[in-house]
């Protein structure tokens, strides 16, 4: 099954194992993820337990007894753990009804998170040729789905594909300027005391931001895999009980965050990946309710990713990686639809989403006609034999002095010095603009190449615009539009909140287990009065009202 974060994919194989006989073996990549959906399951009275590192001997002997007396209905294991003739011959003993890959992306090495050990999770058929094997993930193109069905060994599986559009999040992408600090506090306004997390590509960017962050009256916490493991736990506890509202974080902050309430997901640079982008900013908004990213990047981005290729020997993987560089560099530079683009790549149809992206919902509808400016770049291109990249042509362009450009002749070209009117930032937009229109591409070694369509512009067949607000170099405010904005007492809302982490505290759970934060708005907004009218509330079933709903309902009524 491939389902966007927050579709439901845990509750496709939970509630068959539940009204089924025997135990569901999930295996998983990370223990916080474990730790997180065995407690979830724990708080709704569900049996299951998980077996890892972090158990001690006695802890484990304990849950062994639970098993032999069939008194589970879930077992959580890493793929490391799995992997071992101790868990091979446990595994054997019991009455098993289907085995869950969850992160099944991490089997295929054209994903964008593989691990070796989920590779043998092929082993499994040879083991257990009865059972059912079920794998889940929420990014998977056809490639990985192939490869992920070959090395899981299955036979003729039923494929079960979701809309990778989510309608609640709206998604925003900025050039980033200097550091981008500036832009996100901007953006920050929009999202006092709510839940995010902001991706940085270094350990040192998540401790000095975070820094920074709690200096602006801010509260942050920084989280990276250079932390000590029992500091990053307590940080991924303080956050996801509500303790602080801000994540810094690196990609180790990855996989399993199951947070329902975050409302906003900052990249402050370019991830690797459309994988990993599609990914990450699923975290947001995993409620339903509406959520909001941002995405700065400059092309310097690209640069440092692509540095870090020429240590991978295998040169076909190398390849792989760079084109996907190179693809979400597009992304972020288009015009087109960024929920169209992210559904086109996982090969998914969607039209333009109106109002949930930046490139839809700009007021700014203006267009810029750069055909002229076009013909001087390509005119550039093509005088220098497109043998060179985007700033060489640049500097022609503006005339720079410097010395390679003087010793190779540049300053005799009739094209030196014809762009001096436009910046160095404002270049590198046109070219990019050129590039996703198809009229340059890259070459070796970032090489521009003239297309077809390069010569019908310099012979004025053609025109180019261009979005005005793309020359725009500066930070701008705007107003996102809310998709299904109602009326709530948010006075009531914060009382409600205020209870919410209470309980979570003396049940030692994270807030949204006990309700999410829509509950307590539609609570807020419907102010049920006794049970009958509660259990109306979307979110609250019997059980949850069995466990919490008498507490509520004494504040609503106060």
């Amino acid at each position: 099954m491939i389902l966007p974060t927050g579709g439901g994919k845990s509750l496709v194989y939970q509630l068959p194992s539940i009204i089924k006989d025997g135990v569901s073996i999930v295996i998983s990549p990370l223990i916080a993820l474990m730790q997180d959906q065995v407690a979830s399951l724990k708080a709704q009275g569900i049996k299951a337990e998980m077996i890892s590192s972090a158990q001690s001997a006695d802890d484990v002997e304990e849950i062994l007894y639970q098993l032999r007396m069939k008194n589970l209905k879930f077992l959580y294991l890493s793929p490391e753990k799995l992997n071992t003739q101790w868990t091979y011959n446990l595994l054997k003993s019991l009455d098993i009804n289907f085995f869950v890959i969850d992160e099944a992306h991490c089997i295929s090495q054209w994903g964008h998170e593989f691990r070796e050990d989920y590779r043998a999770l092929g082993n499994l058929k040879a083991n257990f040729p009865d059972a059912a094997i079920c794998a889940f993930t929420a990014t998977s193109t056809n490639n990985v789905t192939q490869d992920i069905v070959r090395e899981l060994r299955l036979e003729n599986p039923l494929l079960l594909k979701g809309k990778v559009f989510r309608k609640n999040i709206y998604i925003s992408a900025e050039r980033r300027l200097t550091n981008g600090q500036a832009q996100l506090k901007n953006f920050l306004k929009r999202h006092e005391n709510e839940s995010g997390i902001i991706y940085v590509s270094s350990r040192k960017k998540a401790e000095d931001l975070s820094a920074h962050l709690n200096m602006s009256g801010y509260k942050s916490l920084a989280y990276h895999a250079g932390l000590p493991s029992h500091v990053r736990e307590q940080n991924f506890k303080i956050f996801v009980n509500d303790n602080v509202d801000i994540m810094v974080a690196t990609i180790a902050f990855g996989m399993g965050i199951d947070k329902s309430d975050i409302r906003f997901v900052v990249h402050m640079s370019l991830p690797k990946t459309q994988e990993n982008y599609y990914q990450e900013i699923g975290r947001a908004g995993r409620d339903g309710e509406d959520s909001e990213t941002l995405l700065l990047f400059n092309s310097q981005d690209m640069i440092m990713q692509k540095q870090f290729l020429k240590d991978i020997p295998d040169l076909d993987y190398a390849n792989h990686l760079s084109q996907k560089i190179d693809g979400i560099y597009k992304y972020a530079t288009s015009e087109i639809c960024f929920h169209k683009q992210l559904a086109e790549y996982f090969e998914d149809t969607l039209d333009e989403c109106v109002d949930r992206c930046d490139n839809c919902a700009s007021s700014d509808d203006l267009r810029q006609d750069i055909t002229k400016e076009a013909q001087m770049v390509l005119s550039c291109v093509y005088k220098t034999a497109q043998n060179f990249g985007k700033n060489y042509i640049i500097d022609i362009l503006r005339g720079s002095s410097e010395q390679k450009l003087l010793a190779n002749g540049a300053d005799k070209l009739s094209v030196y010095e014809i762009g001096k009117h436009l910046s160095k930032k404002e270049w590198f937009v046109i070219i990019e603009r050129l590039m996703e229109t198809k009229i340059i591409n890259l070459g070796d070694f970032s090489s521009l190449k003239l297309t077809d369509d390069a010569i019908s512009i310099l012979k004025s067949q053609k025109t180019i615009d261009i979005k005005s607000s793309r020359l725009q170099v500066k930070s701008k405010e705007k107003r996102v539009k809310r998709s299904d904005d109602f009326d709530y007492d948010e006075t009531l809302f914060e009382a409600l909140r205020v209870k919410r982490s209470e309980l979570a505290s003396e049940m030692g759970v994270p807030a949204y287990i006990i309700f999410g934060d829509k509950t307590l708005k539609h609570l807020a907004n419907d102010k049920p009065f006794d049970k009958p009218s509660m259990l109306e509330v979307n979110g609250v079933g019997e059980k949850k009202f069995e466990q919490f709903g008498e507490e509520f309902l004494s504040i609503i009524n106060s």
